[in-house]
Formats: C-alpha cells, sequence, structure tokens
C-alpha cells in the first residue's frame, strides 16, 4: 500500500506544482550530497535508537514492530525497488517538493518547515508506534532543512531518503 500511496501523492503533488527536478539537477554532486546525508541520518538513527532504548522500556518492541510491519510475504528484493524507486521518491516529491514549497509561500521557511514536519509526523500516528512517529518527526525535519537549504534541488533529498529507507530497513536494520 505504501508505494500506492506515495506513487498516488506524488503524481498529485507533479499535478498541482510541478516537476520538481530538472534534468540539470541530475549531477553527481547531487548524489553526493544524498549519500552523505542518507549516512548522517542513519548515524542519527543509530545514536537515536541507543538513547530510546535508555529512556523507554518500551523502544525496542516499537522499534521490532516496525521491522514487522513489512510483508512477510514480499521478497527483499520487491521491498528494495519499492523503497529505492517508488515510495521514497514519491514521499519527497509530495512531502519537500509540494506540501512544504506551498507551506513555506503561505508562512515562511521556518514555520513552512516545522508545519511540514509535523504533518509528515501525525500522519505516522495511525500507527500506534510512538517511536515510528518519532521517527518520522526527526527525519522530516532532516529532510525539510535539507530541502530548505538545497533551494530548488529536491533531488539530493530524494537521494538520501531512497538511500536511508534502504539502507535501514534492506542492508542494516537497527534493533
Amino acid at each position: 500500500m505504501l508505494p500506492l500511496a506515495a506513487g498516488l501523492l506524488s503524481v498529485w503533488a507533479v499535478i498541482c506544482g510541478g516537476l520538481p527536478v530538472t534534468w540539470e539537477q541530475f549531477q553527481l554532486k547531487a548524489v553526493g550530497i544524498g549519500a552523505i546525508a542518507a549516512l548522517m541520518l542513519y548515524v542519527i538513527f543509530f545514536v537515536g535508537n541507543f538513547s530510546a532504548n535508555l529512556l523507554f522500556g518500551f523502544a525496542s518492541d516499537q522499534v521490532n514492530g516496525i521491522y514487522a510491519m513489512k510483508s512477510s510475504d514480499s521478497s527483499m528484493l520487491w521491498i528494495a525497488l519499492m523503497l529505492l524507486f517508488v515510495s521514497s521518491p514519491g514521499e519527497e516529491i509530495f512531502w519537500r517538493g509540494f506540501l512544504q514549497k506551498w507551506a513555506t509561500s503561505k508562512w515562511g521557511s521556518v514555520v513552512g518547515w516545522l508545519v511540514t514536519a509535523l504533518l509528515y509526523a501525525a500522519v505516522h500516528i495511525v500507527s500506534g508506534n510512538f517511536i515510528l512517529v518519532m521517527a518520522a518527526l526527526v527525519a522530516g525535519l532532516f529532510w525539510g532543512l535539507m530541502a530548505a537549504w538545497l533551494k530548488d534541488n529536491l533531488l539530493p533529498v530524494i537521494i538520501s531518503h531512497s538511500l536511508w529507507t534502504f539502507g535501514i530497513f534492506v542492508l542494516w536494520p537497527i534493533r
């Protein structure tokens, strides 16, 4: 369902706001910035997981619950492809490429960034998983700040999100 939802949101965002990435932005520098940002966020989550386990007795069970959300009948290859090329890019096209851009034009860069990150975290409330909501808030603040810093170049943010989700869910799960 996640790839379908992300795909629909990104299509809607492109229809309403136009393409968020241009061909000129596809450069090695964008890939490098995205990869470094993904690694930085992974380290933040590694430290955050350690800290959450010290602070909250329920953290370990909730982190395990996040990993249990993936369908057991789906292959890891299918999951990896969906994370890398559909859900992560789709989320960035919608959340940072469309919603954050709209919110910052309405309320300014700081309020727009915060509103977008809070909404990104809020959609995760339905999971009933406090750690997931906090993780979404941290990631939303990170990618939102990155999008604001890079101005009109969303490609490194898309690459960061894609590589981070691939790394944290497929290659090096944090448990």
